[in-house]
């Protein structure tokens, strides 16, 4: 079979419980290959009947539901699967964003940990609640009315067939989510330690003077990085210059993180002092690990653009 027909296969299986794929997958392509024959024993071109096969078979997603016994009901059977689409490139795109964006900008403006955590958190959580609602509201208007959607489903929309470069959604969503992990651990260290003051006050583990200027600049190339994850998703695959870019990043969060670690800038001098001993070996361990994250990143992210090349 040729690519095209792989591809549509592959978009109808990916949402089917793997128990069935396997008899799924004879029958689809059974029932392709006989609507294509039909035609072309009546005259024809053989990649001509075979586009107009697929497109008479539909919506992969669609075509699964159908196979499964589960359709979509939320909005209605004629928009259900655009609506879903939408709905999960909005929430993965727009909401982590906007979120780092809002941390970013409470920082600058000199918020409390607290306070910047807390506002990143409620505009997340409102934004995400907003998204949701008026994304259904439009689709349950779309599907009551007259109204093309502008999201039909058509062969252009089938994804590439996975490759060892591919980037997944999945893979997306665990990028997107530990760089929002990370943005909200740097914001909430300014308020949490294990140590305190002989006056019971909390001494903070790190240096007060990072939030000067260092720890906005690690925050905001995080938060340019969770966009980087969303464009490398529309990609869909790894590429030379996506890999030279995911380099770049690297070095922008590596090189001076490391550098503030070998000058003793990160740490509090004064929780430092509060457990003597116990973090001489810290700095080392956690340039160790910068290093051999970053390192096998950037190889993974080249081997990959090499792989789907």
């Amino acid at each position: 079979m040729s690519e095209l027909t792989e591809r549509y296969v592959g978009a109808t299986l990916r949402s089917i419980p793997i128990k069935q794929r396997e008899d799924i997958d004879a029958e689809l392509r059974a029932s392709i290959e006989d609507a294509v024959e039909a035609r072309l024993a009546n005259g024809g071109d053989a990649a001509e009947a075979e586009k107009e096969v697929l497109s008479e078979l539909g919506d992969p997603d669609r075509l699964a539901s159908e196979y499964t016994g589960r359709p979509g009901y939320l909005i209605g059977p004629e928009h259900f699967f655009a609506y879903r689409r939408l709905l999960a490139v909005l929430l993965v795109t727009v909401v982590p964003v906007v979120m780092a964006v809002t941390a970013v900008g409470q920082i600058i403006a000199g918020g409390q940990a607290g306070q910047v955590f807390a506002q990143m958190m409620g505009t997340g959580i409102t934004l995400f609640v907003h998204v949701v609602f008026w994304t259904t509201l439009v689709f349950y208007f779309i599907g009551r009315s007259d109204q093309e959607s502008g999201t039909e489903w058509s062969l252009s929309d089938l994804p590439s067939l996975p490759t060892k470069g591919s980037i997944t959604l999945s893979d997306t969503i665990w990028g997107v989510v530990v760089l929002v992990i990370t943005i909200a651990m740097i914001i909430v260290s300014r308020d949490i330690s294990p140590v305190t003051d002989v006056d019971g006050s909390m001494i903070p583990i790190f240096d007060p003077a990072m939030w000067d200027f260092w720890f906005p600049y690690l925050i905001a190339v995080l938060g340019v990085e969770i966009v980087f994850e969303v464009i490398k998703y529309r990609v869909g695959h790894w590429t030379w210059g996506m890999a030279s870019v995911n380099l770049a990043f690297n070095a922008l969060f590596a090189v001076p993180a490391v550098y503030l670690l070998a000058t003793d800038q990160v740490f509090n001098p004064d929780f430092i002092a509060a457990v003597p001993g116990q973090l001489v070996p810290l700095n080392a361990v956690i340039i160790a690990a910068i290093v051999v994250v970053v390192v096998i990143d950037v190889v993974q992210a080249f081997r990959k653009a090499y792989l789907a090349r």
